[in-house]
């Protein structure tokens, strides 16, 4: 296989994410290596240990963060449950792909290290701020826009991580799940209801 000149702490990151998720804690830093296309040695380049590497890999959140990069474009346009469905399949698919990762992370901790999810506040905030501004325009029926941001998240991640978790052989389809259980919400914040 040829050898790639140079590489990036990302590009290892991500070989080592796609390795580390498909064999476990077990994969070595030579398959790290292969996967990217470089000798080991360049591995400890960045990295001191395999264990170094492991953690920054299994930390780095998905790029695609859950719901704040259209949120605000959206106020006051459109169908709010239209919106609040489109939130609901990226809040699922962040969960699905960020929950492996942590798993991982977390299997192989030492005794009191902390492995923390990243912080999804400046989303939440984006999130109640959406449907606050939302209900100021009368087009979701006022109340406190919290009550609704919370349902919605934890819904869709105890949902996504359920799904994840079990071992069942019931498996529910995420999008009529989610369109479903919007629709459900919806009874609440619709303003003509």
């Amino acid at each position: 296989m040829a050898r790639t000149p140079t590489i990036t702490q990302s590009q290892i990151l991500k070989a080592a994410r796609e390795v580390f998720l498909e064999q476990g804690f077990s994969a070595t830093t030579a398959d790290v290596a292969n996967r990217a296309g470089i000798s080991s040695a360049s591995i400890f380049k960045h990295f001191p240990t395999k264990e170094a590497l492991f953690f920054a890999a299994m930390s780095e959140a998905p790029r695609d963060r859950i719901w704040t990069a259209e949120l605000e474009a959206e106020i006051g346009q459109g169908d709010p449950r239209s919106d609040l469905l489109k939130i609901a399949l990226r809040i699922a698919s962040y969960t699905g792909e960020l929950l492996p990762q942590m798993m991982l992370a977390w299997s192989v901790r030492q005794p009191g290290e902390i492995v923390r999810p990243p912080g999804i506040e400046p989303d939440f905030a984006a999130l109640t701020a959406y449907l606050g501004r939302e209900m100021a325009l009368g087009r979701i029926a006022r109340g406190d826009p919290t009550i609704p941001a919370l349902t919605l998240l934890h819904t869709v991640v105890g949902f996504t991580m359920s799904q994840t978790l079990e071992s069942t052989t019931v498996r529910l389809d995420t999008s009529r799940f989610l369109e479903d259980f919007v629709n459900l919400l919806w009874r609440g914040l619709d303003p003509n209801g």
